[in-house]
């Protein structure tokens, strides 16, 4: 069984990117082979992950005229495209229309979650979908002491310091004007960011929510190891309007974090307000979630605890055997009769 995947190195994409990277990890681990290379002709079945450019529907048109399987995943949808690259609100009539009739060319339609899947319905995708975790390294982002130490001496934060982190790209569907107004509220917390920016994501906005930031703000654009931030934080902290499923959020629960979160729909199912998480929905809301927990350990702990349990069913390698099955099931559908692979 010879995997193609599809992943077009856009910024955009930056999201899309790192899942269908620890995706093939994991897939490779299970004993699947995939292969990478955009020419590549000799592979069983095409899974994509990045809908642009445009040009990936030839790539995707040219194996389904070859009579290969081709698998959408779903990283993308109008709604959480806003916020996003400049002019994403003005012209998510037309990324949704994009999007539906690039994903309608699959066999099948991967989406992270049942939030996702219900906006594709909603926006007419009749292919088959099936809602499939992105899944999470538990190995990888378990709480480490050592990377907390290099973490924190390699960016000058005391370690003593009660550190409330975010991670994600800097733009404003993730919250970056909300993160300092919370941050103002709290100047005895230490407030990280850690994600790259781009000038294709609302810069002028951006920048001004950047320099506004009080003393207690900090900026960490390039991170070799993100496992290192979420051992090197103690509070996460969430404000973005709209994801996909979470992937911060689900490493963060792996390594032991306290999550404060958004409210959000697509949430459900993985958080659970004052069971293994906070959530709000205003800056007061964020800032008294946030000021409980740098006062009460103990709730840390208990929403730690049963948070790291119930993210256990998202281990990438679980995901990966589940795909794996998946692809088979693909490929055995197109085989004639009588024929065993």
């Amino acid at each position: 069984m010879r995997i193609k995947f599809l992943v077009t190195p856009v910024g955009l994409m930056m999201g899309n990117i790192e899942s269908a990277r620890r995706l093939r990890l994991a897939l490779v681990r299970q004993g699947v082979e995939v292969i990478d290379e955009r020419t590549a002709e000799d592979f069983d079945l095409l899974h994509v992950h990045t809908p642009v450019p445009p040009t990936n529907f030839k790539v995707v048109k040219k194996a389904r005229r070859k009579g290969k399987p081709v698998v959408m995943h779903a990283h993308t949808t109008a709604e959480d495209s806003i916020g996003t690259w400049t002019g994403s609100e003005a012209f998510s009539g037309m990324t949704g229309r994009y999007l539906t009739a690039f994903y309608n060319l699959g066999d099948l339609v991967i989406a992270p979650s049942d939030w996702t899947m219900a906006r594709l319905r909603q926006r007419g995708v009749t292919a088959p979908i099936r809602v499939v975790s992105n899944g999470v390294d538990i190995h990888r982002f378990a709480f480490d002491r050592e990377r907390r130490t290099r973490f924190r001496a390699a960016h000058g934060i005391p370690e003593d310091a009660k550190v409330v982190y975010s991670v994600g790209v800097v733009c404003l569907k993730k919250g970056i004007e909300v993160f300092p107004e919370v941050a103002r509220s709290l100047p005895e917390l230490t407030f990280v960011w850690v994600g790259r920016r781009s000038n294709l994501y609302h810069p002028n906005r951006v920048r001004a929510a950047m320099r506004a930031c009080p003393e207690n703000v900090m900026f960490i654009h390039d991170l070799e190891d993100i496992a290192e931030a979420h051992s090197g934080g103690d509070l996460f902290f969430t404000p973005s309007f709209a994801e996909n499923q979470g992937m911060a959020v689900m490493e963060a629960m792996v390594a032991g974090r306290p999550v404060v979160a958004r409210s959000l729909e697509v949430y459900e199912g993985l958080l659970k307000d004052e069971e293994s998480a906070l959530t709000a929905g205003t800056v007061e809301g964020f800032v008294s979630a946030l000021d409980r927990l740098s006062r009460d350990e103990n709730l840390g702990e208990r929403l730690a605890s049963n948070a790291c349990t119930s993210v256990l069913r998202h281990d990438i390698d679980k995901v990966a055997s589940e795909l794996a099955d998946i692809y088979r099931s693909l490929l055995e559908s197109r085989r004639p009769a009588g024929v065993r692979g």
